[in-house]
Formats: C-alpha cells, structure tokens, sequence
C-alpha cells in the first residue's frame, strides 16, 4: 500500500480537527449550559442582599459581577470560583473597600439553591432569579 505525503497530512488535519471540534463542544456544552449560570440572590455575612450574575467558563471556572445596593455607595465585589459536579466554591472580592476584603463560599448546588458556608462558618442560601 502506497500512501503520498499529501493524503497523510490531509488524513492527520482531519483528525485534528474534529478533535479540536469536540473539546470545543464539550467546553462549550460544560459552560454554556451550565445551571449556575445567571442571576443569584441571597445574604452575605455582614448582612444586606448579594445579587450575583455568574458565567461557568472552559475548565469549569467561575467568573462574575455582583452588588449589595445597600451598601454605602453600593458595593460591586467581583466573583470567582469553581464548579465540581454539585460542589461550588466562590469568592466575592471587594477591592474599593477598605480594606480590602474577600468572602470565601463553600456551596452546594441543589435545583435552583446555593446552600453555602463560609470559612467563618456563616450560612447562607443563594437562589437563582432568573
């Protein structure tokens, strides 16, 4: 059997490709349609409403924006984490407060609730609303 260079390398870009399609697709699938994705609201430890707008991105990261209106000029703390299977963790970082100061949640992703703890032992549930 007489395989050219040409259909060699046309084989192996095929493959590639569709290699490259399906990581692709799943990371995609894993973010896109994650159910953590949107609007959350609960209370934070030093009281309020935290309103959180998170997005899972590729590798199941966990970025976002949040408010607690109530705060003196309003505090936007921005949102980081972690999605495994039902477990998430967050943290909301505060970066005009002063100081400086970060929250740091354990939760539990169960319908449309977050049952969360933070290391101080706080408890608190964020529930999606929209």
């Amino acid at each position: 059997m007489n395989i050219n260079k040409q259909s060699l390398i046309g084989a192996l870009s095929s493959v590639l490709f569709l290699i490259a399609s399906a990581t692709l697709a799943a990371s995609e699938e894993q973010g896109g349609n994650s159910p953590l994705n949107g609007q959350w609201e609960g209370r934070p430890p030093m009281g309020g409403d935290l309103t959180m707008t998170l997005t899972v991105e590729k590798d199941n990261q966990v970025r976002g924006t949040a408010i607690i209106p109530t705060a003196k000029n309003g505090a936007h703390p921005d949102v980081t984490g972690t999605v495994n299977g039902n477990h998430v963790t967050l943290e909301t970082f505060f970066p005009s407060a002063f100081p400086q100061s970060r929250v740091h949640y354990n939760c539990t992703l169960t319908n449309d609730a977050l049952q969360c703890r933070t290391k101080t032992g706080y408890k608190t549930t964020f529930r999606k609303v929209d």
